[in-house]
C-alpha cells in the first residue's frame, strides 16, 4: 500500500507531465515558423520562454501541494523529491526541443 507522501508524488507526476505535454505543443506551435538554420537565437529565445513558463507553473503546483500537505511527517522528504521532479521535468522538455 502506498503512503501519502507517495501518493502525493504519484499525482504530482501526472500532473507534471501534463503540464510538459501541454507546454511542448504551445512551444510547437509558436515555433513552427521559425527556421531554425537561419535564427538559431529566435529559437533559444523561444525554449527559453517556455522552459520558463513550464518552471512557473510546476513550482506554483508544487507549493500548492506542499502548503496542503504541511501536517505530513515527511514534508522535508517530499519537498525534496518535488524540487527533483521539477529538474527533471524541465530537462525532458528541453530535450524535447533539440528535436525540432
Amino acid at each position: 500500500m502506498y503512503s501519502q507522501s507517495e501518493t502525493l508524488l504519484t499525482d504530482f507526476d501526472e500532473t507534471a507531465l501534463a503540464f510538459v505535454n501541454s507546454t511542448y505543443v504551445e512551444f510547437s506551435f509558436s515555433v513552427k515558423n521559425v527556421d531554425r538554420r537561419s535564427n538559431e537565437n529566435i529559437f533559444q529565445l523561444w525554449i527559453q520562454r517556455y522552459a520558463d513558463k513550464l518552471k512557473q507553473r510546476l513550482e506554483g503546483k508544487a507549493l500548492e501541494y506542499i502548503s496542503m500537505n504541511r501536517d505530513l511527517p515527511t514534508i522535508d522528504w517530499l519537498h525534496k523529491k518535488i524540487v527533483y521532479m521539477i529538474r527533471r521535468f524541465i530537462q525532458d522538455f528541453l530535450q524535447r526541443t533539440e528535436t525540432i
